[in-house]
């Protein structure tokens, strides 16, 4: 199956500048892209971007004005990118029978002038909003640097920070209601993968209905559209991890018998829950190899040590891959318990039964019935978790 990740990494690293453009041309004509840059005497390339990477298809050398043309065959919408040292990447989306044209301008924010239909407008209308936006952070990054040696730094700090916050939240905004009355656009697949700098603009979990709606609008608009089919798959791929998600936590949540299995342990025999059924059990999750294990194994000992007169027990069970790496750490944090490991790491069975994700480390505290008593990631509130497990017997 294509990398998603990488979908959007594609479309969004070329994606500054996209423009649709259409004209009075017949869909028996070839898709023709057309320009004018700034006098260069080198080279811009025309690739086409794919699911998963570029292709390239044709360069021209810019005559003398800086215009250039690329004739294209593209059956349906298709997205192609233009590229020329020094100059700021462009991407267009064209089919057969329509016509893009482009005129880079010396402008500083937004430095391409397009005309064209609906569609295009859109797109233009939305990446220069995106542009600007990006503008005014440069500027408060360029403030910020110039103002480190001034005496009231921490306050201008917090002013830009501030700003930076109200810029992002307001593209958040904007981006949401361009979705929201643009499902059917294809601009709306570039909106909805975009980043604003390294921050995603969607959660596709939180804002699955935005994916949903478009895919949705999208499919019944143009079904046949390879861009579009992708972007059913992914909302797809969106909705299977989301059901997951939901699944999970209601399998995982307090109150709930812990899930069944078994693991081999260091001494080669294998164990799993029901082996301690009738007393309390901590269930630690980590790695010899993960930094914050390393750290947490200490407290964890201690609790250990603490509680298991009063009838604790653990399974520590690893996800490390390399034998010698879990037993060393095991020896060296003198963790104690019982532990199991299948040496297979984040490809482990039992850690896509827990959730786990490979955020470790973390605790499960598991009653005498078996039931799942309290689970985390915080081991800040361990000791109270175990605390609250044998105060509930008073």
């Amino acid at each position: 199956m294509p990398d998603m990740k990488k979908m959007k990494r594609l479309f969004l690293g070329a994606a500054i500048a996209m423009v649709v453009v259409s004209c009075n041309r017949t869909v028996n004509e070839p898709g023709i892209i057309t320009g004018k840059y700034l006098p260069s005497d080198d080279t811009v390339f025309i690739h086409k971007l794919t699911i998963n990477k570029l292709i390239t298809l044709d360069s021209a050398s810019l005559s003398e004005d800086g215009s250039f043309t690329f004739i294209v065959d593209a059956p349906d919408y298709g997205f192609y990118n233009l590229s020329l040292k020094g100059v700021y990447p462009l991407t267009v989306i064209v089919k057969n029978g329509e016509e893009v044209t482009i005129r880079q301008t010396g402008k500083e924010v937004w430095p391409y002038e397009v005309e064209g239909g609906d569609e295009c407008m859109l797109l233009v209308e939305y990446l220069e909003r995106l542009n600007r936006d990006y503008h005014k952070v440069d500027s408060l990054s360029r403030i910020f640097h110039n103002s480190q040696s001034q005496p009231d730094f921490m306050q201008i700090r917090d002013e830009l920070n501030e700003a930076f916050s109200a810029i992002h939240d307001g593209h958040i905004t904007y981006a949401r209601d361009f979705v929201t009355q643009h499902p059917s656009s294809m601009a709306s697949i570039i909106v909805l993968n975009g980043y604003f700098r390294e921050f995603p603009i969607f959660n596709s979990r939180e804002d699955y209905q935005f994916f949903e709606t478009v895919d949705q609008a999208l499919l019944e608009r143009m079904p046949d559209n390879e861009y579009v089919k992708e972007f059913h798959r992914q909302v797809g791929n969106i909705k299977k991890a989301n059901d997951f998600e939901k699944e999970s936590k209601e399998r995982l949540s307090p109150g709930r018998l812990v899930p069944e299995f078994e693991m081999e342990s260091v001494d080669g025999a294998k164990a799993g829950p029901k082996d301690y059924k009738g007393k309390k059990l901590l269930i630690y999750f980590w790695a010899g190899a993960d930094g914050r294990s390393r750290q947490i194994n200490s407290l964890v000992r201690k609790a250990y040590e603490y509680y298991h007169p009063l009838g604790l027990e653990m399974m520590a069970i690893s996800f490390d891959r390399d034998r010698n790496v879990w037993e060393s750490a095991i020896r060296l944090d003198s963790l104690p318990g019982l532990h199991l490991c299948d040496l297979k790491g984040a490809g482990s069975a039992v850690q896509r039964l827990f959730n786990l994700k490979m955020k470790l480390p973390v605790f499960y505290l598991i009653d005498e019935e078996g039931y799942i008593f309290a689970h985390d990631r915080d081991f800040s509130i361990f000791q109270q978790k175990l605390y609250d497990l044998y105060a509930r017997e008073d």
